[in-house]
């Protein structure tokens, strides 16, 4: 029986590192709005859809809010069983010892947490599970048994578990407890769907406020670009602040970096613009003949968006610009020539104003979301899919079937085409999927040139649909429709190759005629065939590998190969500095009072050269180039150790020179793991485990207080942590339980951390 008060609000949130629990979430909202459409949809009160930093979580449970609450909730479990960038700042004050028990009395939540079984039990959706651990601890009460998404589920992966959880927990709680919520059925794979689930008020309205005869509002070849022209620079630089990284640095006029102060509105201002930069060296750093090409990349920072160029040569702020460890967030373009091919498979009612100033405008009265990205209010339709719709980006299955409703009955593959995208979106139609969209790599573009019926457009006198407006027979896909269904370019994230320490003392800076500082990357470009023989490229490792290095006294703000990025605080933000003290060492040759061990695979060397770098150049400043005395490599006077992995020593052992010249000067040890220079696999774990008979683990975290610090991708952070764990547990009279309550005693020291991808 329903009740008569009014329907419980319900709050959509997710938390996500790649996209995957906003896929969830966008599923659940349609589901929850078809299972109900025909009788009770108006019914349904969805009044916030997204990420968990884009809202004041806290305020949820203030006295304020005196309705009961439901929460929807999305979780993904990122790196070393840790929260995703989207919730990490709700998840700190969420960890606040001073906030009520009853904080959440009037709150009802249900949550789905995403993870991979093969990364082990204690890792699998262990994000998921604290976050519902946290929330009943302040007073939240779970509607339903927590929902496991695992990536390695038969059949359409976390999307299958998903429809388990909503058809199985979810759904019929809200029958029982809320029946004017959800009142139909769902059977087990197909959902009852309806083309008029899909919102007809879409978010944004759209103006021609200027035509252009232009063939292009651009030359490609370096000039000036749409984002950084006068009449449209202020509007995408508030759309670029929507990327911006909750923790981004704040800088001054003159580049210094700042007091970050964390504003309670999560209303972008001037303070988070992105910085602008130009890249002054790009050069391969693997063999010519090698399969992988990865890069060396030095960005000189001489400006922010918001901000004039600095007046003062160099940076004489005693703050440094940035600190080791710390990570990149960069903001790509797509390339001119995907530019051109999508704007080629649109309508041509769009294709005819693509270089016109258009007005953009949210619709105030649409449902409060971050669903749909805020584009910039005035631009150009060429310039917004040129610097902010990732069109690179592989359509998620609910984006097919949005565009389904825009297949015209009237062409003659209109209703195949919208038949095979609806196949497309179910979890049953995952192996299609896969096949079509996954291993194949397609694009948005590619999407639009397969469907041409999306683009098909009559020519009738009576034509009504003009509008937008389906009838039936196919919405007419117009250019407040494209913006609604393209995704907004997300940021990409690389940890940092340099030390700004290192950088200060080698005094490596932009110019000496200018302020600003540089930042080293090292960038693997993704890039392939599919199956099929299709080629592809990564977004940004692609556009980062395409700049061609600029002059060093040329200004960041007037060059065609800009680039905008952010910098905020990485994994590593506790490296060990203190000097040894006289006396403690004995004869001992060590400079640090906590050496350091750094395990990394590929360009998990990133910022494992930032933190070795950022320890040498404390050491040059107070002793200068002076070598230690005595040999590096019995286990007990390292200061530093790195332990890499690649495949082969002479394709892709990064900065192998670099590292030869310290470790043949007594400043490094090097473990090298070349996996495919020997008959036998040998990777990292097993080279650490090796090393020093077996010793060097428990010797360097037991006996010398050490640190370790590990980088790459999370399979390898994984096998390298357990292989800590057991060298410990031997030692230990705990066994192993003693070995992870001690890695987690470091861990809160910051002399343990794991970045990793």
């Amino acid at each position: 029986m329903a009740n008569n008060d009014s329907p419980t609000p319900i709050t959509i949130l997710w938390a996500t590192q790649t996209g995957r629990a906003k896929a969830c979430a966008r599923r659940t909202i349609r589901l929850l709005h078809s299972v109900s459409h025909d009788t009770l949809a108006s019914d349904i009160h969805t009044r916030g859809r997204c990420a968990f930093d884009d809202i004041d979580f806290l305020s949820l449970g203030s006295q304020q809010q005196q309705q009961q609450q439901l929460l929807i909730l999305f979780v993904s479990t990122t790196g070393d069983a840790e929260q995703p960038s989207t919730i990490q700042n709700t998840w700190s004050k969420l960890l606040s010892k001073s906030l009520p028990h009853n904080l959440y009395s009037n709150v009802k939540f249900a949550l789905f947490a995403l993870g991979d079984r093969a990364y082990g039990p204690d890792a699998f959706c262990a994000a998921g599970r604290k976050l519902a651990a946290r929330l009943v601890q302040l007073g939240a009460r779970p509607v339903c048994a927590l929902g496991y998404g695992d990536d390695g589920s038969l059949n359409g992966g976390v999307f299958a578990d998903l429809d388990v959880w909503l058809e199985g927990a979810l759904f019929p709680v809200l029958r029982r407890d809320n029946a004017e919520l959800v009142v139909a059925e769902v059977s087990s794979g197909s959902v009852k769907r309806s083309m008029a689930v899909v919102e007809d008020n879409l978010p944004y309205e759209v103006t021609v406020i200027q035509p252009s005869n232009r063939s292009s509002p651009y030359n490609y070849n370096g000039e000036i670009q749409e984002w950084q022209q006068r009449e449209f620079s202020q509007h995408y630089c508030k759309y670029f602040q929507h990327g911006c990284p909750t923790t981004a640095y704040q800088y001054n006029d003159q580049l210094g970096r700042t007091t970050q102060q964390k504003s309670s509105s999560n209303i972008p201002n001037n303070n988070n613009a992105p910085l602008l930069g130009r890249v002054t060296v790009n050069k391969r750093i693997t063999a010519d003949d090698w399969m992988q090409n990865t890069r060396h990349i030095k960005i000189c920072i001489t400006q922010s968006m918001d901000k004039n160029p600095p007046t003062t040569p160099g940076n004489d702020c005693q703050t440094l610009p940035y600190q080791a460890g710390d990570v990149a967030t960069i903001l790509p373009s797509n390339p001119s020539t995907l530019v051109d091919h999508f704007i080629s498979v649109l309508p041509l009612s769009i294709r005819r104003v693509a270089n016109a100033t258009l007005h953009i405008q949210h619709t105030p009265n649409h449902s409060t979301t971050t669903m749909n990205h805020p584009w910039p209010t005035k631009c150009t339709l060429r310039g917004l899919l040129f610097h902010c719709a990732d069109l690179q980006s592989l359509p998620e299955r609910e984006d097919l079937f949005a565009l389904s409703r825009y297949c015209k009955m009237r062409h003659p593959e209109g209703k195949d085409q919208r038949n095979k995208l609806i196949s497309l979106s179910e979890t049953s139609g995952a192996a299609l999927y896969g096949d079509y969209i996954v291993r194949e790599k397609r694009n948005w573009a590619d999407l639009f040139y397969d469907f041409d019926s999306v683009r098909w457009e009559e020519k009738r006198s009576d034509d009504r649909d003009v509008a937008g407006h389906s009838n039936g027979e196919g919405r007419k896909l117009t250019i407040s429709d494209l913006l609604t269904l393209l995704p907004s370019m997300a940021p990409r994230h690389f940890s940092i190759a340099s030390s700004p320490s290192f950088s200060k003392l080698e005094s490596s800076t932009c110019n000496e005629n200018e302020a600003g500082f540089e930042i080293e990357l090292c960038v693997a470009v993704v890039e392939g065939d599919t199956p099929r023989g299709r080629p592809y490229v990564g977004c940004c490792s692609g556009y980062l590998a395409s700049i061609e290095p600029g002059d060093t006294g040329a200004v960041a703000s007037d060059a065609g190969d800009t680039v905008r990025l952010w910098i905020h605080p990485g994994s590593f933000s506790k490296l060990p500095l203190n000097p040894l003290n006289v006396g403690q060492g004995g004869a001992s040759s060590r400079y640090f009072e906590t050496p350091v061990m750094c395990v990394g695979a590929g360009t998990g060397v990133a910022p494992l050269r930032s933190l070795i770098l950022e320890r040498e150049a404390q050491r040059m400043s107070n002793i200068g180039n002076a070598s230690p005395s005595n040999g590096i490599g019995n286990g007990d006077d390292d200061d530093n150790i790195l332990v890499f992995g690649c495949r082969k020593r002479s394709k892709d052992y990064y900065y192998s020179t670099e590292w030869e010249n310290r470790a043949d000067s007594n400043r490094l040890r090097t473990i090298p793991a070349f996996s495919r220079d020997q008959k036998h696999k040998l990777y990292v774990q097993r080279a650490l485990r090796e090393a020093d008979d077996g010793e060097l683990i428990a010797r360097h975290l037991l006996e010398r207080g050490g640190a370790v610090y590990i980088a790459g991708g999370s399979k390898m952070a994984r096998a390298v942590k357990d292989e800590i764990v057991e060298a410990l547990g031997a030692r230990l009279d705990g066994g192993e339980k003693d070995a992870k309550r001690l890695l987690n005693k470091l861990k809160r020291k910051g002399l343990f951390s794991i970045e990793a991808w």
